[in-house]
Order: structure tokens, then C-alpha cells, then sequence
């Protein structure tokens, strides 16, 4: 089993308002990232929600994703990060690290990262865009104990370092991989693209 872990409890102090609750198209921000990830092999879908939770939470109500809340989002992503991993199914084989902020990603991205984790024995699988490795990247379920005594402001990025001759780089054709929202210029810049 593959399950995904959406990291959507933050703040937006650079933003200035709920990066997850805006609008692109007729959804907002989350519902996309949603709708991506339920779109493709994932198996498992677990949203972790912290600032303005009760409004993401009406919003995403009806999709078939399991809603946690992180009453610790104040301190960092590794805190969303390790109460996501307590939510995952027994069964998960791999557990895919997606950011809230990231609707750009292609599902057939997400299925590809998916099949290359499958067809190897590397314990993390990252894609690529023109040299700059992106997002969602993909954990062997045996780095879960590791993966949950991270701690701060981030997510697993130090994993990724310390296993840096255990990882998998997929080249990929889709810019949303090292795309995501953390300004108002970005949010602009995302409204011009999807237009």
C-alpha cells in the first residue's frame, strides 16, 4: 500500500492568508492537491490540517481522505509530518510526502514516482525538473521509526541527506514538481500558468 501524506497545517506568515484556501479555477488550492492524489495509485490518503483547519476541513469534508489535526503546527512541519505517520495503515509500503501547497503536480507524475519506487530497491524516490529535485518524494515505510523523530521546521528533508546513496532521482516533464506557494507573487505567477 501506498499512502499519501498531505502537509497542510501551516501558517502562510509570508503569505498573509491561508495559501490552502485559495482559489484557482473553480477550487481552491487543497482541493486540487486533493483531487490530484485521488486520481492515481495512491492508496491511502491522510490530510493533516492545523491553521484555519475547520474552514480546510468543510472544504474537503466529502473526499475520501482521512483528516488529522496537528494541534502543534506552530512548530514546524517535522509536527505534521509525525502526526500524519501515526494515521498510516499497517500495510503502507511507502509513504509519499506531498505538500499542501503543490497543485501544479501531474497525477501521472505522482504514478510515475509510484512505479519507479515499486520497480526499485532504493528507499526514497524524488523526482527531477531540469536539474533541481522536487516534490512529493517517496519513503520506504522502514524509515517510518526515523521519520518520526524528526524535529523543527521541516519535513523529511535531513533523510534525504543521510540517505543520499539510497535515493532514486526520476527526471520529470513537470515543472509543478519544484513549484509551490509561499508569497503573493507566487500565487500570481500560479493564476497565470493554469490560465
Amino acid at each position: 500500500m501506498v499512502s499519501a501524506i498531505v502537509l497542510a497545517a501551516g501558517m502562510s506568515t509570508r503569505l498573509g492568508e491561508p495559501k490552502q484556501l485559495l482559489s484557482i479555477g473553480k477550487r481552491t488550492i487543497i482541493e486540487e492537491v486533493i483531487n490530484n492524489l485521488l486520481a492515481t495509485e495512491v492508496e491511502e490518503v491522510i490530510v493533516v490540517l492545523g491553521y484555519q483547519a475547520s474552514q480546510v476541513k468543510k472544504l474537503i469534508a466529502g473526499q475520501e481522505v482521512e483528516i488529522c489535526y496537528n494541534k502543534d503546527y506552530k512548530l514546524g512541519q517535522s509536527t505534521s509530518l509525525k502526526e500524519g505517520l501515526s494515521s498510516i495503515n499497517d500495510d503502507c509500503r511507502a509513504i509519499l510526502c506531498m505538500l499542501g501547497d503543490q497543485p501544479l503536480v501531474k497525477k501521472e507524475t505522482i504514478n510515475q514516482l509510484i512505479n519507479e519506487f515499486e520497480a526499485g530497491t532504493e528507499l526514497i524516490v524524488a523526482p527531477e525538473y531540469k536539474g533541481r529535485r522536487g516534490n512529493p518524494v517517496i519513503f520506504s515505510a522502514d524509515l517510518k521509526s526515523e521519520m518520526l523523530e524528526i524535529s523543527g521546521d521541516q519535513g523529511a528533508r535531513e533523510l534525504i541527506y543521510k540517505y543520499y546513496n539510497q535515493i532514486k532521482l526520476v527526471e520529470v516533464e513537470d515543472q509543478g514538481v519544484i513549484f509551490d506557494i509561499d508569497t503573493k507573487e507566487d500565487y500570481l505567477k500560479l493564476l497565470n500558468i493554469i490560465n
